[in-house]
């Protein structure tokens, strides 16, 4: 984790970003602590750790997972730039830990809102506030669906839907190894090659080191939309 104070954190914050809907005073103060930068693959907060701050992305992605009691794991959704992450907006209003892990899923700035702002912003800035509670109820909906998923849909369903979630057309490359679509879809690296292996026996992908080649996406769109 390396971190700086280069004075442009605050340069143009994007319309709707939680940094935007701020008070003038509160984006200064927060303009003096350090960035946070952090590789793919780095860990931001740990199953069972206590909430330090409410993390606000600049740049980045951030896969927040439930590791299961059989050693693999299950993604309950990710974090994007100007997103809050409900699990620290859960963990700070309740005084609670961490029930899951959150690792950056591509290089990440951020900078941590120390807890007495965030229950300032959280108690006088409705546009802020509005943003929790929206994104709460969007990611609770979510999970819903996630569980109806798991529980019901074959994998080579979900696997597809998966493939085909950023709009993939013919010809797209999917920089993904079989290893995190398992975690993705929270099941075994050898149950996702094995259906890979048969998507590309079909003639939808063409598989290469880590990286997937869409080349027949109606086909796997037909086969996303068996429910």
């Amino acid at each position: 984790m390396t971190s700086s104070n280069d004075g442009s954190l605050f340069a143009a914050p994007a319309p709707q970003s939680l940094l935007a809907c701020l008070p003038e005073h509160m984006r200064a103060a927060l303009a003096q602590a350090p960035l946070i930068k952090l590789p793919a693959g780095a860990p931001v907060f740990e199953r069972s750790a206590r909430c330090g701050g409410f993390p606000l992305l600049l740049s980045g992605a951030v896969r927040v997972f439930r590791p299961l009691a059989n050693g693999r794991s299950i993604e309950l959704y990710r974090v994007a730039a100007s997103e809050p992450c409900i699990l620290s907006l859960a963990c700070l209003l309740g005084g609670g830990s961490y029930p899951a892990c959150g690792v950056t899923a591509a290089p990440t700035t951020m900078t941590v809102m120390p807890p007495s702002m965030f229950d300032e912003c959280m108690a006088t800035v409705a546009p802020f506030r509005t943003a929790m509670f929206r994104t709460l109820g969007e990611r609770l909906v979510n999970v819903m669906l996630l569980v109806e998923e798991v529980s019901s849909l074959r994998l080579d369903v979900r696997l597809a839907a998966a493939l085909l979630a950023d709009g993939a057309q013919d010809g797209a490359l999917i920089m993904v190894t079989h290893q995190q679509l398992a975690d993705e879809l929270g099941t075994v690296r050898e149950m996702i090659s094995r259906l890979l292996d048969d998507f590309a026996r079909q003639q939808m992908l063409v598989l290469g080191r880590g990286r997937i080649e869409v080349i027949a996406a109606a086909r796997l769109r037909q086969l996303a939309e068996a429910r």
